[in-house]
């Protein structure tokens, strides 16, 4: 089974910290006994677990924003904003900041012109100019692509050379639609054109910054004093960044960190921008991911968790700097924030530094909730996506998240399904029927902090099909309706959650990213004590409860991965060919 975010990250507490680290010759006692906490007067929350086994620490910041936060005509900020906040400060990854600033004003005066040209346009006439555009770029002579090479800004140049000025020399289907290129006022064509003309200015504006510029510098440091597990994660409802490093690098981290999030400078936005639509596309081309993605967009039609993470493609295209700057100064505040450290550290240190780096950060208001309520589904959603790939199935029920008291056996359900080769799904679908390619996972998505879905991922086996499998699951789902689950089963459950605890917090990452993870999700870390102990108090009564609640027809979305009928006939003719 998938690991589940709330649960199989989050809950540890209760387990008494004795079993964690044999090697640890430190006094242990339980979490709550050995976590060190203080809250800054500007609302930053700082948690400190001290470990002196080894001489190194891992540190988790974590935002309480994400995808689900963004307003309309802005999706994927969150995202984009966590790639930006790789590329530095005023005094970290750049050659003299004073040359940067007139530059990238220039950038955001001609992104903004583009943006606003964009708009007027109309997306279906833009896209017409725009694909027009680039046919004729992919058609220039040979020698003139050779001498333009990577330069972009030249290239759109050279563009601009071969289209025509004058509207009446555009394509035949387009001037007999006038009104397509000017109309009430407006040249359309005109714009166009001048959009292309800032569109290389701004090329040329990227490359005159690069000069400045000390690319990747905040990697650099960290890679240079031994830093393990950089990197950084956008969910729905939060953001988080992470680095592993040696104990006496306690202070550059701390200085660092607070300099990231205080004085971002965030240059190299526009190309980084192409980055991330070149990512978009990457994951719309992925089959398991575009499935999953036309699974939570039919199931959820008013929540946010409908619209992908990394956004929307229009909404990509459009973004300016000021637009991730506003999303920045709106979300990214102290008291929407916590730190979180594991290793050996000294606390108290800790709690100076953090006052000595972060202490001055300005707290400001910051509303994080969504109160968008997805309605009570009245039917069975259905929805099917080609792609050249093989078949694949997701099935979906809407399910509430910690800490709703239904949450507790919904998850010992999921695991009675899909944990180990003794569970339901992996003993009947996959071995016994041979239905599956592989055994059926089930977890709960997209996210945690809201009501979500658990839902059930697998593959057909030819030449069995989606349908068959479908049936089998919703089999075993009947069968928990009617049978509760046994004393045996239910005992198996709890003793590998216990152990597949201890095990996961035994490293520094996974217990600074545990407490992590209940605050983003809930805003206290010691919401990992309460969800063990309800767990530990599910009874069968419980589990078949909410299958009857909530594994129902009218409460799923199912989604199915297809072959396009071109690539089946095609199959199919290939072999009765070889007949």
């Amino acid at each position: 089974m998938k690991s589940k975010l709330v649960i199989t990250y989050l809950i540890v507490s209760l387990l008494a910290f004795t079993s964690l680290q044999a090697s640890n010759t430190d006094k242990v006692g339980t979490l709550e006994e050995r976590v060190k906490e203080v809250t800054l007067d500007n609302g930053l929350k700082v948690v400190v677990v001290e470990r002196h086994n080894a001489p190194v620490f891992f540190g988790v910041i974590t935002f309480r924003v994400g995808s689900s936060n963004e307003l309309p005509n802005r999706s994927g900020l969150s995202h984009f904003l966590e790639h930006m906040l790789f590329k530095g400060t005023k005094t970290i990854g750049s050659k003299g900041y004073e040359n940067e600033i007139p530059i990238m004003k220039e950038l955001e005066e001609a992104a903004a012109r583009i943006k606003e040209i964009q708009i007027d346009l109309k997306s279906w006439r833009y896209e017409l100019f725009d694909e027009f555009a680039t046919k004729v770029k992919s058609e220039l002579p040979a020698e003139t692509r050779e001498a333009i090479g990577a330069d972009e800004a030249a290239g759109w140049r050279a563009v601009l050379d071969q289209l025509p000025e004058d509207v009446a020399s555009l394509p035949e289907d387009w001037t007999r639609s006038p009104w397509m290129l000017e109309n009430k006022g407006h040249d359309y064509w005109a714009m166009y054109r001048e959009l292309l003309k800032n569109r290389a200015h701004l090329a040329e504006l990227i490359i005159k910054h690069r000069e400045f510029i000390n690319q990747t510098e905040v990697s650099r440091v960290y890679n240079t004093h031994g830093g393990r597990a950089l990197n950084a994660a956008t969910s729905y409802d939060f953001t988080r960044y992470q680095v592993g490093l040696p104990a006496n690098c306690l202070e550059l981290w701390m200085s660092i960190e607070a300099d990231r999030y205080q004085n971002p400078v965030f240059r190299e936005f526009y190309s980084e921008r192409e980055v991330i639509m070149e990512e978009k596309r990457m994951k719309d081309n992925n089959p398991g991911g575009k499935l999953f993605h036309a699974l939570v967009s039919a199931a959820f039609n008013a929540h946010p968790y409908g619209i992908p993470i990394i956004g929307w493609m229009s909404d990509i295209k459009l973004t300016t700097r000021s637009d991730m700057e506003n999303h920045f100064n709106r979300y990214y505040v102290p008291n929407n924030c916590q730190i979180a450290i594991v290793g050996d550290v000294n606390a108290d240190e800790v709690f100076t530094m953090v006052e000595k780096y972060y202490g001055s950060w300005e707290a400001k208001e910051v509303n994080i909730e969504v109160t968008i309520v997805e309605p009570e589904q009245i039917g069975e959603r259905r929805v099917q996506v080609e792609h050249d790939a093989e078949p694949q199935l997701i099935i979906g029920y809407h399910v509430p998240t910690e800490p709703h008291p239904d949450a507790y056996p919904l998850e010992i359900l999921m695991r009675v399904l899909s944990e180990g080769r003794t569970s339901r799904l992996y003993k009947s679908v996959f071995v016994e029927q041979g239905l599956t390619s592989r055994s059926p996972g089930v977890d709960t998505n997209p996210a945690d902090r809201y009501p979500n879905l658990m839902s059930i991922f697998t593959a057909p086996k030819s030449p069995h099909t989606t349908l068959e499998v479908e049936e089998a699951v919703y089999a075993e789902f009947e069968k928990l309706k009617v049978e509760p689950v046994t004393d045996r089963e239910l005992e198996r459950i709890r003793n590998n959650f216990k152990m597949e605890q201890l095990e996961r917090m035994s490293s520094n990452y996974w217990l600074a990213f545990t407490m992590s993870y209940s605050y983003a999700n809930r805003g206290d870390w010691r919401a990992l004590t309460e969800d063990f102990n309800r767990l530990m108090q599910v009874t069968p009564k419980d589990i078949q409860r909410v299958a009857k609640k909530y594994l129902t027809a009218q409460n799923r979305t199912v989604a199915t991965l297809v072959k396009p009928v071109e690539t089946v006939n095609a199959e199919v003719e290939a072999k009765e060919g070889l007949k």
